[in-house]
Protein backbone atom coordinates (compact mmCIF):
# COMPACT_ATOMS: atom_id res chain seq x y z
CA UNK A 1 0.00 0.00 0.00
CA UNK A 2 1.49 3.14 -0.84
CA UNK A 3 -0.70 5.17 1.63
CA UNK A 4 0.68 7.26 4.52
CA UNK A 5 -0.61 8.25 8.48
CA UNK A 6 1.77 10.08 10.66
CA UNK A 7 -0.11 10.64 13.99
CA UNK A 8 1.00 13.48 16.04
CA UNK A 9 0.41 13.69 19.61
CA UNK A 10 1.01 17.09 21.17
CA UNK A 11 0.38 15.99 25.22
CA UNK A 12 -1.95 18.19 26.95
CA UNK A 13 -2.64 20.30 23.73
CA UNK A 14 -6.05 21.92 23.72
CA UNK A 15 -8.44 23.76 21.95
CA UNK A 16 -7.72 26.91 22.81
CA UNK A 17 -4.17 26.56 21.92
CA UNK A 18 -5.32 26.24 18.68
CA UNK A 19 -5.94 30.47 18.69
CA UNK A 20 -1.96 30.81 19.58
CA UNK A 21 -0.98 28.74 16.11
CA UNK A 22 -4.04 29.40 13.36
CA UNK A 23 -1.72 32.34 12.15
CA UNK A 24 1.05 29.64 11.59
CA UNK A 25 2.13 28.66 8.17
CA UNK A 26 1.32 24.36 9.23
CA UNK A 27 -1.95 25.17 11.12
CA UNK A 28 -3.21 27.52 9.16
CA UNK A 29 -3.14 25.18 6.38
CA UNK A 30 -4.34 22.34 8.53
CA UNK A 31 -6.87 24.23 10.03
CA UNK A 32 -8.11 25.66 6.53
CA UNK A 33 -7.89 22.26 4.50
CA UNK A 34 -8.52 20.06 6.62
CA UNK A 35 -11.52 18.52 9.47
CA UNK A 36 -11.40 19.15 12.97
CA UNK A 37 -13.58 17.81 16.31
CA UNK A 38 -13.38 21.03 18.49
CA UNK A 39 -13.77 19.04 21.97
CA UNK A 40 -12.73 15.24 22.06
CA UNK A 41 -13.99 13.75 24.94
CA UNK A 42 -11.25 11.31 26.85
CA UNK A 43 -11.23 8.86 29.05
CA UNK A 44 -11.14 8.21 32.35
CA UNK A 45 -8.94 8.65 34.09
CA UNK A 46 -7.52 11.33 31.70
CA UNK A 47 -4.28 10.31 32.29
CA UNK A 48 -1.24 10.21 29.17
CA UNK A 49 -0.90 6.67 29.43
CA UNK A 50 -4.50 5.09 29.64
CA UNK A 51 -5.46 7.88 27.26
CA UNK A 52 -2.50 7.30 24.92
CA UNK A 53 -2.90 3.15 24.65
CA UNK A 54 -6.93 4.11 24.42
CA UNK A 55 -5.84 6.88 21.26
CA UNK A 56 -4.24 3.38 19.50
CA UNK A 57 -6.62 0.33 20.33
CA UNK A 58 -10.29 2.64 20.40
CA UNK A 59 -11.21 1.20 23.83
CA UNK A 60 -11.68 2.62 27.09
CA UNK A 61 -9.62 1.76 30.41
CA UNK A 62 -11.49 -1.52 31.98
CA UNK A 63 -11.12 -3.19 27.93
CA UNK A 64 -7.71 -2.69 27.44
CA UNK A 65 -6.36 -2.90 30.80
CA UNK A 66 -4.10 0.30 31.16
CA UNK A 67 -5.90 2.12 34.07
CA UNK A 68 -3.26 4.30 35.55
CA UNK A 69 0.18 5.51 34.32
CA UNK A 70 1.69 2.77 36.64
CA UNK A 71 0.30 -0.30 38.23
CA UNK A 72 -0.69 -0.12 42.07
CA UNK A 73 2.30 -1.72 44.29
CA UNK A 74 1.03 -0.68 48.53
CA UNK A 75 3.77 1.20 49.87
CA UNK A 76 5.97 2.00 46.28
CA UNK A 77 5.86 5.83 45.69
CA UNK A 78 8.12 4.87 43.02
CA UNK A 79 6.85 2.41 40.85
CA UNK A 80 8.06 1.67 37.44
CA UNK A 81 5.71 3.14 34.72
CA UNK A 82 3.79 1.11 32.10
CA UNK A 83 6.56 1.53 29.64
CA UNK A 84 6.27 -1.47 28.45
CA UNK A 85 3.19 -2.87 26.38
CA UNK A 86 2.66 -6.48 27.29
CA UNK A 87 0.22 -5.41 29.62
CA UNK A 88 -2.20 -3.70 27.02
CA UNK A 89 -4.97 -6.95 26.95
CA UNK A 90 -6.24 -5.86 22.87
CA UNK A 91 -4.33 -5.52 19.65
CA UNK A 92 -4.16 -1.66 18.79
CA UNK A 93 -4.14 0.06 15.29
CA UNK A 94 0.15 -0.86 15.02
CA UNK A 95 -0.78 -4.60 15.32
CA UNK A 96 -3.75 -4.61 12.75
CA UNK A 97 -1.53 -2.86 10.16
CA UNK A 98 1.62 -4.87 10.47
CA UNK A 99 -0.80 -7.98 10.69
CA UNK A 100 -1.74 -6.38 7.46
CA UNK A 101 1.89 -5.99 5.61
CA UNK A 102 2.32 -2.44 6.22
CA UNK A 103 5.31 -0.64 7.61
CA UNK A 104 4.75 0.55 11.25
CA UNK A 105 7.29 3.28 13.05
CA UNK A 106 6.53 4.90 16.56
CA UNK A 107 8.56 7.37 18.62
CA UNK A 108 8.10 8.18 21.99
CA UNK A 109 4.42 6.96 22.09
CA UNK A 110 3.77 5.66 25.54
CA UNK A 111 3.09 1.74 26.35
CA UNK A 112 4.81 1.04 23.22
CA UNK A 113 7.79 -0.50 25.25
CA UNK A 114 8.46 -4.15 23.05
CA UNK A 115 5.44 -3.52 20.66
CA UNK A 116 5.57 -6.49 18.27
CA UNK A 117 3.52 -4.21 15.95
CA UNK A 118 5.67 -1.83 15.14
CA UNK A 119 8.64 -2.55 13.20
CA UNK A 120 10.68 0.76 13.78
CA UNK A 121 10.45 1.39 16.99
CA UNK A 122 11.63 4.09 19.95
CA UNK A 123 9.05 3.74 22.66
CA UNK A 124 9.07 6.33 25.69
CA UNK A 125 11.42 4.95 28.10
CA UNK A 126 14.90 6.80 29.55
CA UNK A 127 17.95 5.39 30.79
CA UNK A 128 16.91 4.21 34.68
CA UNK A 129 19.59 5.02 36.92
CA UNK A 130 23.38 5.33 37.27
CA UNK A 131 25.04 2.60 35.08
CA UNK A 132 22.08 2.80 32.46
CA UNK A 133 22.88 3.80 28.98
CA UNK A 134 20.32 5.35 26.64
CA UNK A 135 21.67 2.99 24.11
CA UNK A 136 20.93 0.06 26.85
CA UNK A 137 17.63 1.59 27.87
CA UNK A 138 16.19 1.93 23.96
CA UNK A 139 17.38 -1.10 22.90
CA UNK A 140 15.98 -2.76 25.86
CA UNK A 141 12.33 -1.25 25.23
CA UNK A 142 12.71 -2.81 21.03
CA UNK A 143 15.08 -0.77 19.56
CA UNK A 144 16.99 -1.87 17.09
CA UNK A 145 20.86 -1.84 15.83
CA UNK A 146 19.59 -0.46 12.90
CA UNK A 147 17.13 1.96 14.38
CA UNK A 148 19.50 2.95 16.58
CA UNK A 149 22.06 3.95 14.16
CA UNK A 150 20.20 6.11 11.72
CA UNK A 151 16.99 7.48 14.10
CA UNK A 152 19.05 7.82 17.02
CA UNK A 153 22.65 8.25 17.08
CA UNK A 154 22.20 11.80 15.57
CA UNK A 155 20.17 12.86 18.53
CA UNK A 156 21.74 11.14 21.33
CA UNK A 157 23.43 14.10 22.90
CA UNK A 158 19.53 16.25 22.91
CA UNK A 159 18.12 13.23 24.13
CA UNK A 160 20.18 12.61 27.12
CA UNK A 161 19.69 15.70 28.29
CA UNK A 162 15.84 15.63 29.12
CA UNK A 163 14.68 19.02 29.03
CA UNK A 164 11.19 19.74 27.66
CA UNK A 165 12.66 21.79 24.71
CA UNK A 166 15.24 19.70 24.05
CA UNK A 167 13.81 16.45 24.09
CA UNK A 168 10.78 17.42 21.97
CA UNK A 169 13.17 18.57 19.51
CA UNK A 170 15.09 15.78 19.77
CA UNK A 171 11.85 13.26 19.27
CA UNK A 172 10.82 14.86 15.93
CA UNK A 173 14.12 14.48 14.76
CA UNK A 174 13.49 11.39 14.85
CA UNK A 175 10.47 10.88 13.96
CA UNK A 176 11.66 12.68 10.63
CA UNK A 177 14.63 10.40 10.84
CA UNK A 178 11.94 7.62 10.47
CA UNK A 179 10.15 8.77 7.70
CA UNK A 180 13.27 9.36 5.41
CA UNK A 181 14.73 5.89 6.50
CA UNK A 182 11.91 3.88 6.30
CA UNK A 183 9.38 5.65 4.95
CA UNK A 184 6.68 4.26 7.04
CA UNK A 185 2.58 3.99 6.11
CA UNK A 186 1.91 4.46 10.21
CA UNK A 187 4.24 6.48 12.67
CA UNK A 188 2.56 7.54 15.38
CA UNK A 189 4.70 10.36 17.47
CA UNK A 190 4.26 11.66 21.08
CA UNK A 191 5.62 15.13 22.15
CA UNK A 192 5.30 16.08 25.53
CA UNK A 193 6.59 20.16 25.64
CA UNK A 194 3.29 21.36 26.58
CA UNK A 195 2.14 19.39 29.08
CA UNK A 196 5.03 19.34 31.30
CA UNK A 197 4.85 23.14 31.22
CA UNK A 198 1.09 22.87 32.19
CA UNK A 199 2.30 20.92 35.42
CA UNK A 200 5.05 23.63 36.17
CA UNK A 201 3.52 26.93 35.03
CA UNK A 202 -0.60 26.61 35.36
CA UNK A 203 -2.94 25.52 32.24
CA UNK A 204 -2.75 29.10 30.51
CA UNK A 205 0.18 31.85 30.69
CA UNK A 206 2.97 32.84 28.65
CA UNK A 207 5.23 29.96 29.41
CA UNK A 208 2.78 26.78 28.29
CA UNK A 209 2.32 29.85 25.21
CA UNK A 210 6.07 29.66 24.29
CA UNK A 211 5.77 25.39 24.51
CA UNK A 212 2.55 25.36 22.33
CA UNK A 213 3.71 27.91 19.73
CA UNK A 214 6.48 25.16 18.89
CA UNK A 215 4.39 23.36 17.83
CA UNK A 216 3.93 24.94 14.39
CA UNK A 217 8.14 24.29 14.02
CA UNK A 218 7.62 20.54 14.79
CA UNK A 219 4.84 19.81 12.81
CA UNK A 220 6.91 22.04 9.64
CA UNK A 221 9.62 19.66 10.53
CA UNK A 222 7.49 16.23 10.09
CA UNK A 223 5.82 17.82 6.66
CA UNK A 224 9.53 18.53 5.34
CA UNK A 225 10.41 14.88 5.96
CA UNK A 226 7.65 13.49 4.08
CA UNK A 227 8.54 15.93 0.90
CA UNK A 228 11.79 14.60 1.06
CA UNK A 229 10.96 10.85 1.36
CA UNK A 230 8.58 11.96 -1.85
CA UNK A 231 5.52 10.73 0.58
CA UNK A 232 4.13 14.44 1.09
CA UNK A 233 1.01 13.86 -1.77
CA UNK A 234 0.32 10.53 0.02
CA UNK A 235 0.42 11.23 3.49
CA UNK A 236 -2.66 12.34 5.79
CA UNK A 237 -1.11 13.70 8.88
CA UNK A 238 -3.21 13.96 12.68
CA UNK A 239 -2.72 16.47 15.39
CA UNK A 240 -4.49 15.27 18.71
CA UNK A 241 -3.79 14.89 22.35
CA UNK A 242 -4.93 13.14 25.13
CA UNK A 243 -5.91 15.55 28.00
CA UNK A 244 -6.36 18.70 29.12
CA UNK A 245 -5.69 20.06 32.67
CA UNK A 246 -6.69 22.18 35.41
CA UNK A 247 -4.96 24.49 38.06
CA UNK A 248 -4.67 23.14 41.91
CA UNK A 249 -5.05 24.78 45.27
CA UNK A 250 -3.27 21.62 47.53
CA UNK A 251 -2.61 18.19 47.61
CA UNK A 252 -3.72 15.18 49.56
CA UNK A 253 -1.81 12.61 50.52
CA UNK A 254 -4.80 10.43 50.73
CA UNK A 255 -3.30 7.11 52.44
CA UNK A 256 -3.05 9.32 55.68
CA UNK A 257 -6.16 9.51 55.65
CA UNK A 258 -6.38 5.44 56.10
CA UNK A 259 -3.77 5.23 58.61
CA UNK A 260 -5.99 7.81 60.88
CA UNK A 261 -8.97 5.49 60.28
CA UNK A 262 -6.88 2.40 61.34
CA UNK A 263 -7.11 0.90 58.07
CA UNK A 264 -3.05 1.10 57.59
CA UNK A 265 -0.64 0.26 59.90
CA UNK A 266 2.95 1.66 59.88
CA UNK A 267 5.97 0.20 61.86
CA UNK A 268 8.74 2.43 64.11
CA UNK A 269 9.86 3.63 61.17
CA UNK A 270 6.96 5.22 59.71
CA UNK A 271 6.63 1.80 56.68
CA UNK A 272 4.19 0.19 56.08
CA UNK A 273 3.70 -2.91 58.09
CA UNK A 274 -0.53 -3.80 57.32
CA UNK A 275 -3.35 -2.36 55.15
CA UNK A 276 -6.46 -3.11 54.68
CA UNK A 277 -6.63 0.00 52.27
CA UNK A 278 -4.62 1.51 49.82
CA UNK A 279 -5.48 4.45 47.64
CA UNK A 280 -3.28 5.01 44.36
CA UNK A 281 -3.14 8.02 43.10
CA UNK A 282 -4.17 9.20 39.39
CA UNK A 283 -3.59 12.83 40.23
CA UNK A 284 -7.21 13.94 40.32
CA UNK A 285 -8.93 10.69 40.76
CA UNK A 286 -7.71 7.95 42.88
CA UNK A 287 -8.39 4.08 42.94
CA UNK A 288 -8.77 2.61 46.04
CA UNK A 289 -7.63 -1.03 46.68
CA UNK A 290 -8.93 -3.44 49.58
CA UNK A 291 -6.90 -5.92 50.52
CA UNK A 292 -9.98 -8.34 50.30
CA UNK A 293 -12.29 -7.01 47.96
CA UNK A 294 -14.35 -9.74 49.09
CA UNK A 295 -14.56 -8.87 53.17
CA UNK A 296 -18.28 -6.94 53.24
CA UNK A 297 -17.63 -5.59 56.35
CA UNK A 298 -14.60 -3.94 55.39
CA UNK A 299 -16.07 -2.91 51.95
CA UNK A 300 -18.96 -0.87 54.23
CA UNK A 301 -16.44 0.26 56.25
CA UNK A 302 -14.12 2.03 54.04
CA UNK A 303 -17.28 3.19 51.73
CA UNK A 304 -18.87 4.78 54.97
CA UNK A 305 -15.39 6.60 55.57
CA UNK A 306 -15.17 7.77 51.73
CA UNK A 307 -18.70 9.26 52.12
CA UNK A 308 -18.14 10.77 55.19
CA UNK A 309 -15.20 12.29 53.96
CA UNK A 310 -16.63 13.34 51.14
CA UNK A 311 -19.83 14.94 52.69
CA UNK A 312 -17.48 17.41 54.58
CA UNK A 313 -16.33 20.53 52.14
CA UNK A 314 -12.93 20.80 53.53
CA UNK A 315 -11.36 16.93 52.55
CA UNK A 316 -10.92 17.51 49.09
CA UNK A 317 -13.07 14.72 47.76
CA UNK A 318 -15.78 15.80 45.17
CA UNK A 319 -16.96 12.29 44.31
CA UNK A 320 -17.28 8.59 45.79
CA UNK A 321 -17.84 6.06 43.13
CA UNK A 322 -18.30 2.11 43.62
CA UNK A 323 -16.50 -0.12 41.06
CA UNK A 324 -20.09 -1.22 39.92
CA UNK A 325 -20.85 2.94 39.51
CA UNK A 326 -16.94 3.48 37.60
CA UNK A 327 -17.39 0.68 34.96
CA UNK A 328 -21.18 1.42 33.64
CA UNK A 329 -20.62 5.59 33.57
CA UNK A 330 -16.40 5.37 32.09
CA UNK A 331 -15.69 1.98 31.01
CA UNK A 332 -13.40 1.91 34.24
CA UNK A 333 -12.53 -1.01 35.97
CA UNK A 334 -9.58 -3.51 37.49
CA UNK A 335 -8.76 -4.76 40.81
CA UNK A 336 -9.81 -1.81 42.95
CA UNK A 337 -13.14 -1.49 44.68
CA UNK A 338 -13.75 2.53 44.50
CA UNK A 339 -12.83 5.40 42.35
CA UNK A 340 -12.39 8.81 43.97
CA UNK A 341 -13.34 12.06 42.63
CA UNK A 342 -11.26 15.14 43.61
CA UNK A 343 -13.28 18.46 44.52
CA UNK A 344 -11.03 19.92 41.50
CA UNK A 345 -8.59 22.03 43.47
CA UNK A 346 -7.06 19.40 45.15
CA UNK A 347 -4.59 16.69 43.88
CA UNK A 348 -4.03 13.54 45.24
CA UNK A 349 -0.91 11.49 46.15
CA UNK A 350 -0.33 7.77 47.61
CA UNK A 351 1.73 9.02 50.53
CA UNK A 352 0.17 7.59 53.69
CA UNK A 353 2.63 10.53 55.84
CA UNK A 354 1.14 13.64 57.76
CA UNK A 355 0.00 16.15 57.30
CA UNK A 356 -2.95 15.45 55.02
CA UNK A 357 -2.93 18.59 53.04
CA UNK A 358 -0.06 20.33 52.17
CA UNK A 359 0.28 23.57 49.46
CA UNK A 360 1.69 22.46 45.87
CA UNK A 361 5.58 23.37 45.38
CA UNK A 362 5.38 26.41 43.03
CA UNK A 363 7.88 26.21 40.08
CA UNK A 364 8.73 30.06 39.89
CA UNK A 365 7.05 33.09 41.79
CA UNK A 366 3.58 34.14 39.87
CA UNK A 367 2.48 30.46 38.42
CA UNK A 368 0.14 27.96 39.31
CA UNK A 369 0.42 24.32 39.23
CA UNK A 370 -1.67 22.12 37.39
CA UNK A 371 -2.26 18.30 36.58
CA UNK A 372 -4.98 15.54 35.14
CA UNK A 373 -6.21 12.45 35.72
CA UNK A 374 -9.89 14.17 36.69
CA UNK A 375 -13.55 13.72 35.13
CA UNK A 376 -13.22 14.22 31.13
CA UNK A 377 -15.97 16.65 30.80
CA UNK A 378 -14.14 18.90 33.31
CA UNK A 379 -11.88 21.66 31.87
CA UNK A 380 -10.16 22.34 28.45
CA UNK A 381 -10.54 19.51 26.21
CA UNK A 382 -7.84 17.91 23.78
CA UNK A 383 -7.89 18.70 19.89
CA UNK A 384 -8.39 16.58 17.02
CA UNK A 385 -7.35 17.64 13.42
CA UNK A 386 -7.07 15.83 10.31
CA UNK A 387 -5.25 16.57 7.14
CA UNK A 388 -4.46 14.99 3.74
CA UNK A 389 -5.92 12.90 1.29
CA UNK A 390 -8.40 10.75 3.28
CA UNK A 391 -9.48 13.96 4.92
CA UNK A 392 -12.31 16.22 3.91
CA UNK A 393 -12.08 19.96 3.38
CA UNK A 394 -13.66 22.39 6.11
CA UNK A 395 -15.32 19.88 8.17
CA UNK A 396 -15.56 20.84 11.96
CA UNK A 397 -17.38 18.29 14.07
CA UNK A 398 -18.82 20.28 17.80
CA UNK A 399 -17.54 17.19 19.39
CA UNK A 400 -15.91 13.50 19.28
CA UNK A 401 -14.77 10.64 21.58
CA UNK A 402 -10.99 9.68 21.96
CA UNK A 403 -12.38 5.88 21.48
CA UNK A 404 -13.10 7.05 17.91
CA UNK A 405 -9.49 8.00 16.99
CA UNK A 406 -8.23 4.33 16.50
CA UNK A 407 -11.07 3.35 13.98
CA UNK A 408 -10.80 6.49 11.72
CA UNK A 409 -7.18 5.63 11.20
CA UNK A 410 -8.05 1.59 10.73
CA UNK A 411 -10.48 3.21 7.93
CA UNK A 412 -7.96 5.59 6.30
CA UNK A 413 -5.58 2.56 6.02
CA UNK A 414 -8.34 -0.42 5.18
CA UNK A 415 -7.65 -2.01 8.59
CA UNK A 416 -10.04 -3.95 11.23
CA UNK A 417 -10.57 -3.36 14.79
CA UNK A 418 -12.50 -6.00 16.03
CA UNK A 419 -12.09 -4.88 19.64
CA UNK A 420 -12.63 -1.10 19.64
CA UNK A 421 -15.62 0.15 21.31
CA UNK A 422 -15.12 3.36 19.13
CA UNK A 423 -16.26 3.93 15.74
CA UNK A 424 -14.35 5.96 13.33
CA UNK A 425 -15.42 9.37 12.56
CA UNK A 426 -16.80 9.39 8.87
CA UNK A 427 -17.87 12.59 8.38
CA UNK A 428 -14.39 13.47 8.69
CA UNK A 429 -13.21 11.65 5.48
CA UNK A 430 -13.56 11.55 1.87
Amino acid sequence: MDKHLVVVSFDAMVTEDLDLLKDGPVFSRLLAEGSRVNRIRTIYPSLTYPAHTSMLTGARCGRHGIVNNEPSEVGNLKCDWYWFHAPVRIPDIHDAAKKAGLVTASVFWPVTGGHKGIDHLVAEYWAQGPGDTLEKAYKRAGTSDDVYERVVRPVEEIMARWEPESSDEGKTIMACNMIKNYKPNLLTVHLGQIDSFRHRYGIFNGRVAQGAKRSERYMQMIMDACAEAGILERTDFVVCSDHGQINYSRRMNLNALFVREGLIELDEKGDIKAWKAWAKSANFCAQIHLSDPSDKALYSRVKGILDEACKAADMGIGRVMTDAEARNEFGLYGDFSFVLESDESTLFLSDWKEPLFSAPKVMEEGYLRASHGHDPAVGPQPVFIGYGPSFRRGVVLPEGSIIDEAPTYARILGLELPDAEGRAMDALLR
